[in-house]
């Protein structure tokens, strides 16, 4: 082989060795922004998890506290409808309780 063939051929290889040294370099490259911008995903997808169970949260804390002041204002009801029942048996029993009383 003449000198000038095993020129070319030395240089053609060193052009290959540099390309496949591009390429893994881009091929990392590639891969460690795939990487960032799937951590940059996840990371968005979770503050978006945490804001919706957050404001489900919130839902259910306001829902429960409507259900309590409603039953609150229902036991209120019932209590002052048992005050007044027992008011008017009052003047019944007092009769009853005087006539046993005096009666013996």
């Amino acid at each position: 082989m003449s000198l000038e063939a095993i020129t070319k051929i030395r240089s053609v290889e060193e052009d290959m060795d540099q390309a496949r040294a591009d390429a893994k370099a881009q091929a990392q490259k590639l891969a460690a922004e795939v990487e960032r911008e799937g951590r940059a995903l996840l990371r968005q997808g979770k503050e978006q998890a945490a804001k919706a169970a957050a404001a489900e949260m919130k839902k259910a804390e306001e829902a429960a506290a409507k259900r309590r002041e409603e039953i609150l204002a229902e036991a209120e009801r019932d209590c002052e409808a048992l005050k007044k029942e027992a008011g008017s048996r009052m003047g019944k029993a007092a009769q009853a309780i005087l006539g046993r009383v005096v009666g013996n």
